[in-house]
Formats: structure tokens, sequence, C-alpha cells
């Protein structure tokens, strides 16, 4: 029974790893998916001229994974003419952070986006994606260093903490 419980212990801790290990891979394709996601936007409001809810529709379609689901709420969100865009925004936007590996930081960098969105002329909205652009990418480039440091060790330390807890509690 004892022999169980220490398997049990392992292979938790090790599976636990294994999922830290993930979330760092998956944080900076996700954040590569938001980068793509704003070309198309800028694209589609640049060159297309199209509303932002059809500029959605186009990006849930183009992309996968939890980014087209997040434009695709968006889309939807936006036929409720009583909610103000800012709200709708802000709320898809944390649901977001929960379905994906992104974090607060990539976050606030998109609540901050979404008070310009629709704000200003072709122009000065170019310029806000382009800013949007920068700061993801140098959290992109943080995510991907952090993945190279740590996504392997995750996975051995997970196998490491499940050991010595199995030796501490025996």
């Amino acid at each position: 029974m004892k022999w169980i419980g220490v398997l049990l212990l392992i292979s938790m801790s090790t599976i636990l790893g294994w999922e830290w290990g993930r979330a760092l891979k998956q944080r900076p394709k996700h954040i590569q998916l938001l980068l793509q996601s704003l070309q198309i936007l800028e694209a589609e409001m640049v060159y297309s001229q199209v509303p932002l809810q059809e500029a959605f529709q186009i990006i849930s379609k183009k992309l996968r994974g939890p980014i087209a689901i997040f434009y695709q709420e968006l889309a939807e969100e936006l036929k409720n003419k009583e909610k103000v865009f800012d709200d709708i925004w802000e709320v898809c936007t944390q649901r977001l952070i929960g379905q994906s590996s992104l974090q607060k930081s990539e976050q606030e960098i998109l609540i901050q986006f979404g008070r310009t969105l629709g704000q200003h002329d072709i122009e000065q909205q170019q310029k806000h994606l382009k800013l949007t652009n920068l700061y993801l990418e140098e959290q992109w480039k943080n995510a991907t260093e952090r993945f190279q440091t740590y996504g392997k060790l995750s996975n051995v330390l997970g196998l490491l903490c499940g050991i010595f807890l199995a030796l501490l509690f025996m």
C-alpha cells in the first residue's frame, strides 16, 4: 500500500512538471498567434476598411486555438448593442488569459490596446497597432527565453520533487 502511494506521489509531481513545461512551451506560440491576429486586424482595418465585428470574424476563421475563440467571442458580443466596447474587450481578454498560456503582462497590453481600438483615425490606429506589436514582441522574446531556460528543467524538476517527497514521507 505504501508503494502505491509513493508511485502516485512521484507520478503526480512528474505530471505537474510536464504541465508547467507545456505552459512554458505554449506561451510563445500564443503570443505569436496574437501578433498574427494584429497583423490581420491591421490589414482588415486599413485596406478592407471593414467594421470591427466583421474583422474579428475574419480573424477567428484564419487562426486557431484560444486566440480564434477570443476573436469569435468578441464578434458575437459586438452584436449586443447595449454593451460598451471597452467592457466587452476587457471581459473577453480576461477569458482569453484563463483559456490560454498567456499571462497578466499580455493581458495588460491587450486591455490597453482595446481602449484605443476604434477611437482614432486609420493612421493613429496603425501607430497603436505597431506599439502593441512591439510590446508583444518583447513578451514573445521573454517567453521564448524562459522556455529555453526552464522548459526541460520543469520536467526533470517535477520528477525529482516527487522522488524527494516520497523519500521524505517514507
